[in-house]
């Protein structure tokens, strides 16, 4: 029963007791480290906590039986070659989610495409797999690296930053784009739709440079310094490419170069380019219809002429285009459209939505209610942003009031909404459902921004800065795909939701004496296999023997 006996000393249960009063139930294992006279606890797994101490029972009773269960589990000694606690050089828990899962993706995007030797891909592959499982500055990425077998430092992590010049760059972008366009040739598909978005990153500095400048930032950050940075996605979340702007860069004017650069690297000429409003403007879309690229991009109806302006607002000349009903059968939404001919050419499609009439009228009632409670006070300190609405005027008193006369014009637009496209042989429901894609750009966006945390920057030197925006363009590639391929196998994950499993998945590395190193499999989440699976990865084994390092 020497098993037995070593493997008892070497796990054990902590009741550990926290500042509110509570208990947490943990089982721990010990390591001794060189020089070192007593050992390091590790946690092996952590049961909960709570100040009850019926529920502080159970888990207790479930530590145990996680311990018996990776008892019946632990090899023998003569196999690891230990018989007493000293023979064990270290033990320590690892997860291997993060790294089994986007490492195997980052090998199969851009191993064999950049020119880099293979330390420093050994490096970049790891950076990229902590920037997406535990986003932070790189100081503590060097710092919590080793939780996940990784092993950085601060000075390597900036060294492999200034390797990423624009050549090596270029070659980031163009694997990526090579990538999406092989993961649609499987599925019979190509890049046909384009969707195109710019949003802003902030700077905790107010210093300026070629790059970083003061302008409208869409985060409301507007005493920091930014820059303005434009993504382009297929259909499918897909990354394509990504392109930096200097902060105080209009939004119109950042399309047509994007475009230029892409046509130069990729084949772009037969696509639909589908973007919002902000990029409407007479320059670029004679351009584009000059360049045979076609485009869906939402239209500000109240800035169109007035005789343009008639015809979508008469509700007469709009035919049915598709209603949609709830479960019982109550009419939810009630969809009608017209096309109108505009002089240069392109097409405007106008639409109606009863659904967004109820909702344009709601909101306009709430906001109507916020002004009642300023009306007759002075302008001076109540007019605030939430306040200025086109049917709010200042008297000559300095009174708020409510014009009502515009206000029953707003009421005139509820419901409407319009697209541009020069599009041939317009379907105007497939018009309107290509457009409402666009969330799949504003969703990485989101992505990069919560998950990835990408802003605020801390970096100050441009060349840091462009690779610091590198590393997280590739790691958003990577959760895009493994998004695209879990859901092509009918897994739908949320970032959230497979961050939280990927997390779970862990082993507890042994190492004797000799270094020989030993690997433990902890109990996995049931959905992991499945995940696995999708992605073409190979299930770890309950127990293996792994080579020295």
């Amino acid at each position: 029963m020497l098993a037995s006996v070593s493997s008892e000393y070497m796990m054990y249960i902590r009741k550990k007791i926290n500042k509110g009063g509570s208990y947490s139930v943990m089982l721990v294992t010990g390591e001794r480290m060189p020089g070192r006279k007593n050992p390091t606890t590790r946690i092996i797994k952590n049961f909960g906590c709570s100040s009850e101490e019926k529920v502080l029972e159970i888990l207790i009773q479930q530590a145990e039986a996680y311990k018996k269960h990776l008892l019946s589990l632990s090899p023998k000694p003569k196999l690891l070659k230990i018989a007493a606690d000293i023979d064990i050089k270290s033990c320590r828990s690892l997860n291997v989610g993060f790294t089994d899962v986007y490492g195997q993706c980052f090998d199969n995007i851009f191993r064999s495409t950049l020119s880099l030797n293979s330390a420093a891909m050994a490096q970049l592959r790891h950076l990229v797999v902590m920037r997406i499982a535990q986003p932070a500055s790189k100081r503590k990425t060097a710092r919590v690296s080793s939780e996940y077998g990784i092993e950085l430092n601060v000075d390597s992590i900036y060294k492999l930053m200034d390797k990423l010049n624009d050549k090596a760059i270029a070659q980031i972008k163009q694997a990526v784009y090579q990538h999406t366009t092989q993961v649609l040739e499987q599925k019979k598909e190509t890049i046909d739709i384009l969707f195109y978005d710019l949003t802003t990153i902030s700077f905790e500095t107010c210093s300026q440079d070629e790059l970083r400048d003061f302008g409208f930032s869409k985060d409301g950050k507007h005493q920091h310094v930014q820059i303005m940075l434009a993504v382009s996605v297929t259909k499918n979340g897909l990354l394509v490419d990504y392109q930096e702007f200097p902060g105080n860069c209009y939004e119109g004017h950042t399309l047509l170069p994007v475009i230029n650069s892409m046509k130069l690297r990729y084949d772009i000429d037969k696509i639909v380019l589908v973007a919002d409003a902000a990029l409407m403007n007479k320059i670029n879309l004679q351009e584009l219809t000059e360049k045979n690229i076609q485009y869906v991009i939402a239209a500000r109806i109240k800035n169109v002429k007035n005789d343009i302006k008639d015809k979508i607002l008469d509700i007469t000349a709009y035919k049915k285009l598709y209603t949609i009903h709830d479960d019982q059968g109550v009419t939810q939404d009630d969809i009608q459209t017209q096309i109108i001919a505009l002089p240069t050419g392109d097409s405007l499609v106008a639409y109606h939505s009863s659904k967004r009439a109820r909702k344009d009228a709601h909101d306009r009632e709430k906001d109507i209610e916020k002004i009642k409670k300023y009306i007759h006070s002075t302008a001076k300190s109540k007019l605030t942003s939430r306040l200025k609405k086109p049917y709010v005027k200042v008297d000559k008193s300095c009174k708020i009031e409510i014009d009502v006369e515009k206000l029953e014009l707003q009421i005139k637009y509820d419901g409407f909404f319009a697209l541009q496209t020069n599009v041939d042989h317009i379907d105007p429901k497939e018009l309107l459902s290509t457009y409402r894609g666009l969330w799949q750009v504003e969703q990485t966006f989101r992505i990069a921004k919560s998950h990835l945390e990408i802003r605020p920057v801390f970096h100050y030197n441009p060349r840091r800065v462009k690779a610091h925006f590198a590393l997280c363009y590739m790691a958003l590639s990577l959760i895009r795909y493994v998004d695209f391929a879990l859901r092509n196998h009918g897994l739908v994950f949320p970032c959230e939701q497979l961050y939280i499993l990927l997390d779970r998945m862990r082993v507890v590395e042994i190492k004797n004496t000799k270094d020989e190193r030993y690997e433990l499999l902890e109990d996995p989440p049931p959905e992991l296999p499945h995940v696995y699976h999708a992605l073409k990865l190979t299930w770890r084994k309950k127990f293996s023997h792994k080579p020295q390092l």
